[in-house]
Order: structure tokens, then C-alpha cells, then sequence
């Protein structure tokens, strides 16, 4: 095996499961029913995104965003929108409120209220969001960001590296992922899914702290501003780690994959043992337990 294959294998064993998208669909769609019967015409229409309909859907990270379009006039401030829809779904659910959406614990599903900004044109997709943490309002276009993470070629490279974000329970919100190793991947021609999960590895080194994450569809969001800097350093000391790893393993084959399987923190039945058949490293990341290091970051929309 090659650390190419095994990282292939890493995509396989973390596969989302289609048969599951009806299930999380159907609860979607109940909450979908639930906002069209209280909000009836002030809403414009519904946009699905998330990370299933971005297909970069993994086992341990996958969901459904539910954006509702309310019409401008709907709401005389994006605050009332917010609260309104926040509220209203407490009623029915246990809610996390979130940056600019409202979490519903259980259900694999986010709700992003936005208002619509052309008064118009109907097909233009671009709302203005309320920010609960700011109290200000921030552009975007939902449409644009899932051609922008579907259009790209990165999208096996984005799912190893939420596969690596959550073996190593990081947080770092997975938005901010899929900008990350897209714009990582702009620099790099190689071949090879471990060349280019090394090369973005050295990227997060070498940018994360100081790095621009622009939204595709707002330039004036910087997406990487509202990730703390706790987290981009804990996020850059552990891939610099990581990249120790694999230069420490050489050019041997075995040691390699060994290596990766370090990287990637495999529990399976034989990666606890390197190509010598010595026990491999512990490892050197200590990962703090907080209140909240049990729950994924906050997503801003997208």
C-alpha cells in the first residue's frame, strides 16, 4: 500500500452514506413545513446548502442547511428576522443559536434566515444576515458558494482534511476548510492525494494564523476573521506536527504509510505498529478539554 492508497482507503472507510440523506432530508423538510405555516408570503423561497449538498459530506461531519429568503419588507431589522425565526423554532426544538444560524440539536440540520437585498429581481440570490455576536449584517450569495465548492477539484482533499480536523477534534469551522484547501490547492500541480494532503498540511503551517479566507460571494468578508486565533494556532502547531511525522518516516514505503496512519490518528488493528514493528510515537499534541470541545465550531453561512 501506498500512502496514496491509503489515504484512498481513508475516503472509503469515511464515505457519507447516502441511504442517510433521506432521513436528514425529511427532517429538513419538516422544518421547511413548519416555517412556510407561520411565514407564509413574507417569505421569498427556501435554498439547501451544507456540506451534503456541497458533496463534502463525511461520517462524522454532515448536514443540511435550510436557508430561508424572507422579502425585504418582511422584517423592519435583520435583528427582528433573526429573533423572530429563532424563537418560533424554539417551540419546537432544542435550538443552538449560532453567528448568523440557528442550530437544531439532533437533526443534522442549521436554518439560515436572510433578507433579501434586491427588491426586485426574485432570482437574485444575494441576502443580507444578521451576525448575533457583532449585531451587524453580512452579505452573501448561498448559490454562489455551492458552485464555488462543487466547481473546484479539491473536493476529496477538503473531506481528508475534515477527516483530520475531526480525528484530531479541532475546531475550525468546515466553511472555512473548504476555502482553505481550495485556495491551498491553487499553488500546487503534483499528483497524488499524499502529496497533495502534505502540501496543504504545509500550507495551514506556513498561512493559517495570517491567512484571507474572501467569501465568493461577499469580498468584503474575510471568512478567516471570525475563526479565533486560539484555534488557527492549535490548528497550525498540529500540522506542523503532523509534517514532522511524515519527514521522519523517510523514504521507506511501509514507514510512510505508518506515518500517514500517525497523521490521521488510525485506530485500526494494525496501525499501532510502524514498518519496524515497534510502537509508534505518541503523540505530541495535547488538545484542551473545554466546555464546549465536545461541539463543533459556529458556521457562518456557507
Amino acid at each position: 500500500m501506498t500512502g496514496h492508497e491509503y489515504l484512498e482507503s481513508q475516503l472509503d472507510a469515511e464515505k457519507f452514506d447516502t441511504s442517510e440523506e433521506p432521513e436528514i432530508k425529511e427532517k429538513r423538510d419538516e422544518v421547511e413545513e413548519l416555517l412556510r405555516g407561520e411565514y407564509g408570503s413574507k417569505i421569498i423561497s427556501f435554498k439547501y446548502s451544507g456540506s451534503i449538498a456541497k458533496h463534502t459530506a463525511i461520517k462524522s461531519s454532515k448536514d443540511m442547511d435550510l436557508a430561508v429568503h424572507f422579502k425585504h419588507d418582511s422584517f423592519d431589522t435583520l435583528k427582528n428576522m433573526y429573533e423572530s425565526v429563532s424563537d418560533f423554532l424554539e417551540k419546537h426544538y432544542t435550538i443552538i443559536d449560532q453567528r448568523v444560524s440557528i442550530g437544531l440539536d439532533g437533526l443534522n440540520v442549521d436554518v439560515v434566515p436572510g433578507r433579501r437585498i434586491d427588491t426586485e429581481d426574485t432570482t437574485n440570490n444575494d441576502v443580507n444576515l444578521y451576525r448575533t455576536d457583532t449585531e451587524t449584517r453580512i452579505k452573501t450569495n448561498i448559490e454562489t458558494h455551492k458552485k464555488h465548492i462543487r466547481d473546484s477539484s479539491a473536493r476529496n482533499e477538503i473531506k481528508l482534511m475534515k477527516i483530520w480536523r475531526e480525528r484530531w477534534a479541532l475546531k475550525f469551522k468546515s466553511f472555512a476548510i473548504e476555502l482553505l484547501v481550495i485556495k491551498a490547492m491553487e499553488s500546487f500541480s503534483g499528483s497524488g492525494l499524499d502529496n497533495k494532503v502534505k502540501h496543504v498540511l504545509q500550507y495551514i503551517k506556513d498561512e493559517v494564523e495570517s491567512i484571507n479566507l474572501i467569501d465568493p460571494a461577499n469580498s468584503n468578508n474575510n471568512v478567516a476573521d471570525i475563526i479565533d486565533s486560539s484555534r488557527k494556532t492549535l490548528f497550525k502547531t498540529t500540522a506542523e506536527y503532523c509534517l514532522t511525522l511524515l519527514e521522519e518516516a523517510g523514504e521507506d514505503n511501509d514507514s510512510k504509510v505508518a506515518a500517514w496512519k500517525q497523521v490521521f490518528k488510525d485506530t485500526s488493528s494494525d496501525s499501532t505498529n510502524n514498518s519496524r514493528g515497534t510502537t509508534a510515537p505518541a503523540f505530541g499534541i495535547i488538545v484542551k478539554e473545554t466546555q464546549d470541545s465536545g461541539r463543533q465550531p459556529d458556521r457562518r453561512h456557507g
